[in-house]
């Protein structure tokens, strides 16, 4: 018997922290030593303690057509955003998305007796079951919600840190007016195309200004202000063009039955896919038979081009074009790629303003409902 089988949940619940510390991932003091003593297994029972402390994402509740609406993040990322949120001792925390209660707790346990943890949910029976986990681990002072999360909980406000655990196209305005000056509020962006990334703003008036922008990606949030995506499936293929991207006459379709061409590129991680997406792609896809996200380039006059996330070749890691149609949208997506070389996401910064008010500007500006969103490149000088 191995001895990850004979442990028990605190030796494991250590094991997990050291592995994710090894992966390279940076832990502040106070975050490391509140993952090592949160129960992870008490927010998700019946579940066994191997997987539990595997440190990735577990699924706790499907729709009726078997999708994942719910479940306990990965690890990983919730230390990433623990870090961007940058929580201290008898802050106010609101969270949308109270999922298990697993990150409420880690978040109890960062503000200590003085602070205060809101979550809200809009499932009410995710709310019950993360309300009873939180008793069962020590963790009954967190206040759980059932209520739409978009609207936050003016009860409690106003909060020093916002967590999103859901990701969003836009941003709520009642999360920003029960945010404190100076507050930091933490986010899964849906950029364009569906591709995402998690920033971190501090707000500052009513302008909010990038902390940092890491890879990361979350289910959508629920209710109707979190509609889901408009994915297309076509012949094996799921497509998601972004907003202004136009199919006419049904070329997609008729691209994606054609013969691909296959190349071979530099290879690409999650930031340089998130940095695509943002600033030259218009389409994402996803393969059926295989798991993974590919962005790229639809040109409505018949071209197709998309690359994904680096694999492992026999020249190496590299990452895999393949392309349908003209070879317009090719040369221009492989173009795109070599600008990547010369920039990286902390390069990327982000102001955000509520629509219709003076107009951030940037490389790429997206407009939303309720925000726009300026994202600029900050290249080197000379």
């Amino acid at each position: 018997m191995s001895a990850v089988a004979t442990a028990g949940a605190g030796e494991l619940r250590g094991l997990m922290v050291d592995q994710l510390k090894k992966r390279g991932l940076e832990f502040d003091p106070a975050i490391e030593a509140a993952f090592r003593a949160v129960p992870r297994e008490a927010f998700v029972p019946n579940v066994p303690l191997e997987q539990v402390y595997a440190g990735d994402v577990i699924v706790t509740k499907r729709d009726a057509g078997g999708d994942p609406i719910s479940s306990s993040s990965e690890v990983g990322i919730m230390v990433a955003m623990a870090r961007l949120l940058d929580v201290a001792p008898g802050q106010r925390i609101l969270e949308i998305g109270a999922g298990t209660g697993y990150n409420a707790a880690v978040l109890a346990r960062l503000v200590g007796e003085h602070g205060t943890v809101t979550t809200v949910d809009i499932d009410a029976e995710l709310a019950a079951l993360a309300r009873e986990h939180l008793a069962v681990a020590g963790f009954d002072r967190v206040a759980v919600i059932t209520a739409d999360g978009w609207n936050g909980n003016v009860t409690n406000a106003p909060y020093d840190r916002i967590e999103v655990t859901a990701s969003v196209a836009d941003i709520a305005p009642d999360w920003i007016a029960q945010l404190s000056d100076g507050g930091k509020i933490v986010l899964p962006f849906v950029l364009l195309a569906g591709l995402q990334a998690v920033l971190g703003f501090r707000k500052d008036g009513t302008e909010l200004a990038s902390t940092s922008v890491i890879p990361g990606g979350f289910m959508r949030l629920r209710g109707p202000a979190g509609p889901e995506p408009e994915v297309r499936s076509i012949d094996g293929f799921f497509v998601q063009l972004a907003e202004g991207a136009v199919d006419r006459n049904g070329v997609l379709a008729s691209l994606l039955r054609e013969e691909p061409r296959l190349a071979l590129a530099p290879p690409l991680g999650w930031e340089a896919l998130i940095l695509l997406a943002l600033l030259h792609a218009n389409v994402t896809v996803v393969r059926s038979e295989r798991p993974g996200l590919a962005v790229g380039i639809f040109d409505p006059s018949g071209g197709l081009a998309f690359v994904e996330v680096a694999g492992t070749s026999t020249e190496g890691p590299r990452s895999r074009v393949t392309a349908f149609g003209s070879d317009a949208a090719r040369s221009r997506l492989l173009s795109a790629i070599e600008e990547l070389r010369t920039i990286r996401l902390a390069d990327l910064h982000v102001v955000a303003r509520p629509t219709g008010s003076d107009e951030p500007e940037g490389d790429v500006v997206v407009r939303r409902g309720s925000f726009t969103f300026a994202f600029r490149i900050a290249r080197a000088s000379g």
